[in-house]
């Protein structure tokens, strides 16, 4: 069911008679900042919207003007979506939201009305070397077969991450000694697999004790929104002793206190560094010995 479109005029008339709610769907905070007279707030993106709308409004016939933060975020209309499919049948969109009641010079109440914040965390870089919090870091990996896939974590000793103009160069250093399968935990099959995985058929940890990393370019992706990956990272990394070049894409984001969290995730071919076990391109009649070549790994590490 479309919108009716609602102009500023009409919301004015809705607070004065008292008779229709004007509702903010933004997240609370942001509406103890700032919000139109009158308004009432209820966060379209909580579980609980439709029950807080409920409180407001338990009659769905009562007309309902909603707002959000107007041209290029849906909040709003998605709200309206929500309401319409729960029963209220007399709801209306401020198209514009309260950028378009603001720029007219109708009032704002809140205590924040004079100061409007990103819409989203802003990565400001202040330092020029951000060092991994190796206890705060996480590697999760995830080999498969056929027969289904194991999960598990690898440890980051360290890590050093440089600024270099507007992107990045740095090293990171992962212990394949610390490699461990989560999804068999409790069972026997858990230091099986594990050990299998440090053996000469895999990892060769007894040789090999780490893997690096290292980046040789990481260059930010212009305009990119929030939730998407922000840098392109193209890298060298050393596994079994064999260097190989990687690329893939990476999200840094900005956490609390000038630190940073850089997450990826990405797909390797283990044959490229010899891991070669169960791999149809360099064995045959594997029978269930078949492990696919491609290792997912997921990534986020905290630098401070």
């Amino acid at each position: 069911m479309p919108s009716t479109p609602a102009s500023t005029e009409d919301i004015l008339a809705a607070t004065q008679s008292g008779r229709q709610i004007v509702l903010d769907v933004l997240p609370p905070e942001h509406f103890e900042a700032r919000h139109i007279p009158g308004a009432r707030n209820a966060c379209v993106y909580e579980v609980t919207f439709l029950d807080q709308v409920a409180a407001l409004a338990p009659d769905k016939t009562a007309p309902i003007i909603v707002y959000g933060a107007g041209e290029g975020s849906l909040d709003a209309v998605t709200a309206a979506g929500k309401l319409h499919r729960a029963g209220y049948v007399n709801v209306a969109v401020l198209h514009g939201g309260l950028p378009a009641w603001k720029a007219e010079g109708k009032p704002l109440e809140g205590t924040k009305t004079d100061e409007w914040e990103p819409a989203h965390p802003v990565l400001e870089l202040r330092k020029a070397r951000y060092m991994a919090v190796p206890a705060e870091s996480t590697l999760i990996w995830t080999g498969r077969n056929a027969g289904g896939r194991h999960t598990g974590t690898l440890a980051i000793r360290e890590g050093t991450l440089i600024r270099e103009g507007e992107g990045f160069k740095g090293l990171f250093t992962l212990a394949m000694d610390s490699i461990a399968n989560t999804d068999l935990a409790g069972t026997d099959l858990q230091a099986v697999l594990e050990n299998h995985l440090k053996s000469d058929d895999f990892f060769f940890v007894s040789h090999f004790p780490t893997c690096t990393v290292e980046i040789t370019d990481m260059a930010p992706v212009p305009d990119a929104p929030a939730t998407l990956p922000n840098f392109r990272v193209t890298a060298v990394m050393t596994l079994r002793g064999t260097a190989r070049e990687i690329a893939f894409d990476a999200h840094l984001c900005p956490l609390a206190e000038d630190r940073l969290a850089l997450m990826a995730h990405l797909d390797l071919d283990r044959t490229m560094w010899g891991v070669l076990y169960g791999s149809a391109r360099f064995f045959k009649y594997l029978s269930y010995h078949v492990v696919h070549d491609m290792v997912s790994v997921d990534l986020r590490v905290v630098l401070d």
